[in-house]
């Protein structure tokens, strides 16, 4: 079950504004106070087969993501946005962060969907918007995207935003595949 969390904490009765949209979707900074919210997505290991190998999120990891995607922002100015839909529930995560990968640091792309979201075009969606900003707001040259060879789904996306397969390689003790696109080519 989602939460409502899109309540502003620092002018109470106003709603939060997202930082990124588009029609079905609203892509928020995260709050400290977030973790309810995405706690049954980090939990659920269907969602994490793909991240981690199926293993759920403790609330101390949860915690850490967090607080390292806040960080990413202030520093950045992007990050792994929190993911609502029209009805305001959190359903998931789409945005930018760095990583290192095959001895280069890159920006990443990336998406997470609660699975009752699944297969209905919101990780496109998404991840088009965040592309556009990568380009306009972000001015970043490439970007690149990291998943298991498993998660078809995940490269599919990547195919419909204009990526394209670059090399397998090694992440965090993980066989991934990279992809990548360079400039706005889409």
């Amino acid at each position: 079950m989602a939460i409502e969390t899109n309540l502003n904490p620092t002018h109470p009765g106003l709603p939060r504004q997202p930082f990124l949209e588009t029609p079905r979707l609203r892509l928020f900074r995260w709050e400290a106070g977030d973790a309810d919210s995405f706690r049954a997505i980090s939990s659920d290991p269907e969602v994490m087969r793909y991240i981690n190998g199926g293993r759920p999120w403790s609330a101390a990891e949860l915690d850490e993501y967090i607080g390292r995607q806040i960080g990413h922002e202030r520093t950045r100015g992007f990050c792994l946005w929190r993911m609502e839909n029209t009805a305001a529930e959190t359903i998931g995560m789409c945005g930018l962060q760095p990583v290192s990968i095959g001895g280069r640091e890159e920006v990443e792309i990336g998406w997470w969907l609660a699975q009752r979201y699944w297969g209905q075009g919101l990780g496109t969606e998404a991840a088009r918007r965040v592309l556009d900003f990568a380009w306009s707001g972000a001015k970043l040259e490439r970007v690149i995207a990291i998943v298991m060879p498993e998660n078809r789904a995940s490269q599919n996306i990547m195919k419909k935003i204009g990526m394209t397969y670059e090399r397998e390689d090694q992440h965090k003790g993980f066989r991934v595949v990279l992809y990548a696109i360079v400039g706005d080519r889409r």
